[in-house]
């Protein structure tokens, strides 16, 4: 049969089985499978047949899209493959799509097709005919939209031609990025011979354009990173890594006439096949320094520019892939961070697969692989390690809030500045211990949240377990042993060197069989909660989150009687683009909502408990809102839970307590973090002051169970501070009774009014709040409007040096 035979029979079968346009199989149809068991010699006839079809039907504009777009699914399966083209079959190809108007490339093979010019090349060079022609095609698709493929197969073009004409393969690869200037700047150094290899391993990286590594691509790429210096391999990947997402010369978009730049830090589409190919390079000769800068490059990657979206998400997946094929905890540690910071969706999906994957081939589950496989990160003791530089020795050890520091010791004197003799004679071991420092204090950060997240799991584990991974773990235990734990029946917590309960009484013996969780209040009676929440204040204990003071929030009578939904947190008025960060770190599945179809309701999937929690909200329309960055404000409505897979919501008192208490507390999270009556400058109400009775009632209403316990906190703190004297508390109020006036400070919104007539106090906190010189223990981490209202307190009780002229202005009218 012909191969406009087979073509035409192939395109009939798929319209009468109406095909899906995406994802089409060939061999999924007879005329399909008798082309893909056609020898190489006549497939080359087929591709021959369906471009031309392709570019026939185009150009008579009145073929059916449906039968262009089964030509091009057809093309690009045969494509795939390297076949026996000779230079005029290629020649005829690149005539045909040259001439094609720009408007119909979406159906055209143009990447396959340039793809089989590439292998001709390699094989047998570049005639002058073809040459020609590629030049043609070259210049043709300058007059083109500029789009993502047309910008990779512009790249693949020019680099054909460069190599052919024996021009520098340098020349044509950098751009003025910082990560392009690394890479020259270490090429420079090298001798001719040594050039040469990089070379060889650099074309090779440049033809990584799929989205994930072939067997045969590892292959070739082992074999050049071979050849190279191992220790030179490193410090060139780690140099090009720690450039990723500094500021260089801005990408340049275009649409139609109109030419606009992107953000600067954003990787340009020119070499980034080239870079995703030292990525995936990296999982043939990994090191832990060279994973945690992967760790790094993927977390800045992924970080979203605003109005674009993530920097460089094609990156950030090499990273994950090369991270994947890593057969290390060191990797898997990597991940399990990452998995923490992770904002979309799609990467937590990867993230999750990537340590399911590793954890099946472990023999373990994952969530056990990621307590193994935190690093120590050289720490020797928990929360210690010391590095002898010359006669100084550096100290990374945990200071009086759970946080690591470096510091210099030289005999008896410690000192935190770094000395100038260390500057000089040790750079390199001091640059090593700064990194240390900091790649320790991102895992804390992804380990705090890890063991937060272990309340939902209810997880209990052996006593030697806990020791290994939790209470003597050089990082992790710095976490861990400021942690209340359920041994058995005994709630204990580490402190000086030993287990003790809430009396200060040590816990002599822990036998090998008891189990071991991690210890929450509502499995305790008040008294006890009460009595842990004095031992932590009496120590001076900083908890790294919200534990012993940690609300509990259980079934009202109104929540008894609507059975399957909660209105507790209905009718609030959130910010939208706060909420979908919070959202995001929390765990919860969200996308923004605005005036295009983007309905969704914000789900929080409980796999390990066959659960699942959803808070509807919906955007508020508002005049000038909704398009392009979605709505300002969205208005809250129910809670309801779900099992997994059921469309009904399950009645609440079905809902296990622990799970209950702690979905309702995220809840109660957004709507204090998001919503509009915590925001001072909210005080007319918004646009058209249509949220003006909102404001008010949030801003000065009942207080949540947050708020509740914020004051219980205050009210044991108070005594301890040099304002003692000038604070009281009334209901839901800190009163501060100033030099000029007194003043009432909401506990719930931190907003302000002043007497006699409860005049509204205008104060914006700035970003990160701080009680300044006034320092303040607080037993716990994670609550700013503590901080903030305790700083508020401070400057109110000395109202009458109160230097900023919009404050004082207020205040004395």
């Amino acid at each position: 049969m012909q191969a406009r035979q087979l073509v035409d029979a192939f395109i009939s079968e798929a319209c009468k089985g109406h095909a899906p346009w995406r994802g089409i199989k060939i061999q999924d149809y007879p005329a399909g499978k008798a082309i893909a068991a056609l020898p190489a010699e006549q497939q080359v006839q087929i591709v021959l047949e369906t471009v031309g079809q392709q570019v026939g039907g185009a150009q008579e504009r009145g073929d059916l899209y449906q039968r262009l777009f089964y030509l091009k699914r057809l093309a690009d399966n045969i494509l795939r493959r390297r076949l026996p083209f000779q230079a005029e079959e290629l020649i005829h190809l690149l005539e045909l799509v040259s001439g094609l108007n720009s408007a119909f490339a979406s159906f055209l093979s143009l990447p396959g097709i340039v793809r089989a010019v590439s292998d001709f090349i390699a094989d047998n060079g570049l005639p002058e005919p073809l040459r020609l022609q590629l030049t043609k095609l070259s210049e043709a698709l300058k007059g083109w939209p500029d789009y993502a493929d047309k910008r990779k197969i512009q790249t693949r073009i020019t680099a054909l031609l460069a190599d052919s004409a024996a021009k520098p393969l340098v020349a044509s690869r950098f751009t003025g990025e910082p990560w392009t200037l690394a890479l020259q700047e270490s090429l420079d150094k090298l001798a001719t011979n040594e050039r040469a290899r990089w070379e060889a391993l650099l074309v090779h990286c440049a033809s990584a354009t799929a989205s994930k590594p072939t067997r045969k691509w590892l292959k070739e790429a082992e074999q050049r990173i071979g050849e190279i210096d191992p220790d030179h391999f490193t410090a060139v990947i780690r140099a090009i890594l720690a450039e990723i997402g500094k500021p260089g010369p801005a990408p340049k978009r275009s649409i139609g006439d109109y030419e606009f730049e992107l953000d600067p830090t954003m990787i340009h589409e020119t070499h980034s096949d080239l870079l995703r190919g030292l990525i995936w390079c990296t999982s043939l000769a990994p090191r832990d320094e060279v994973i945690a800068a992967l760790g790094d490059a993927a977390e800045i990657c992924f970080k979203k520019i605003p109005g674009i979206g993530p920097r460089a998400p094609k990156i950030g997946n090499a990273c994950l892939a090369a991270l994947s094929g890593v057969s290390s905890m060191a990797a898997v540690a990597q991940l399990s961070r990452l998995k923490t910071k992770a904002k979309h969706v799609s990467i937590r999906k990867q993230l999750g697969k990537a340590l399911d994957s590793a954890a099946g081939q472990a023999g373990v589950s994952t969530d056990e692989l990621e307590e193994m496989a935190v690093p120590t990160c050289g720490l020797t003791e928990v929360g210690l390690l010391r590095r002898p530089l010359g006669e100084f020795t550096g100290l990374l050890e945990m200071n009086e809030d759970g946080r690591l520091e470096l510091s210099w010791l030289r005999g008896d004197k410690k000192k935190r500045t770094t000395p100038a003799a260390v500057k000089s004679s040790h750079s390199e071991e001091l640059r090593s211990l700064q990194r240390t420092a900091k790649d320790a204090d991102k895992l804390l950060t992804a380990q705090r949240r890890r063991l937060e997240q272990l309340f939902w799991q209810e997880r209990t584990w052996s006593y030697a377990d806990v020791q290994a991974r939790y209470l003597d773990h050089p990082l992790v235990g710095i976490l861990a042993r400021r942690l209340i734990w359920r041994f058995g029946d005994t709630a204990a917590i580490w402190h000086e060197g030993r287990l003790v309960d809430e009396r200060d009484r040590a816990i002599s013996r822990v036998e090998e069989r008891t189990r071991v969780s991690l210890w929450h209040p509502l499995s305790a009676a008040v008294d006890r909660v009460q009595a842990w929440r004095n031992w932590l204040e009496g120590h001076a204990v900083r908890q790294p989150f919200k534990q012993a003071h940690r609300e509990i929030y259980a079934l009202t009578p109104a929540e008894r009687q609507t059975e399957t939904y909660s209105n507790r947190f209905a009718a609030h008025i959130i910010r939208q683009h706060q909420f979908l960060a919070l959202c995001q770190e929390r765990g919860w599945r969200y996308r923004l909502q605005g005036n295009w179809d983007s309905a969704n309701t914000p789900t929080l999937d409980l796999p390990g408990r066959e659960l699942r929690v959803e808070f509807w909200a919906e955007g508020v329309q508002e005049e000038g809102g909704g398009a392009g960055t979605g709505f300002a404000h969205l208005s809250t409505d129910q809670v309801r839970f779900y099992r997994r897979d059921e469309p009904e919501p399950m009645p609440l008192d079905r809902v296990p307590p622990l799970i209950f208490s702690e979905a309702m507390r995220d809840v109660d999270l957004f709507v204090g973090v998001c919503s509009v009556g915590n925001d001072p400058t909210w005080a007319d109400g918004g646009p058209d002051g249509r949220h003006r009775g909102y404001w008010h009632d949030f801003s000065f209403g009942d207080l949540s169970a947050t708020a509740q316990t914020r004051r219980e906190v205050l009210e044991r703190l108070m005594p301890r501070l040099k304002i003692a004297d000038r604070c009281s508390f009334a209901d839901r109020w800190l009163v501060v009774r100033g030099d000029l006036r007194t003043y009432k400070i909401h506990l719930g919104s931190g907003n302000i009014l002043m007497a006699p007539n409860d005049e509204y106090l205008c104060i914006v906190p700035r970003q990160a709040a701080s009680t300044g010189r006034n320092r303040v223990f607080l037993p716990f981490e994670g609550d700013s409007m503590l901080s903030i209202i305790l700083s508020k307190a401070f400057l109110l009780a000395g109202d009458a040096k109160i230097k900023d002229v919009s404050i004082a202005r207020q205040i004395g009218s």
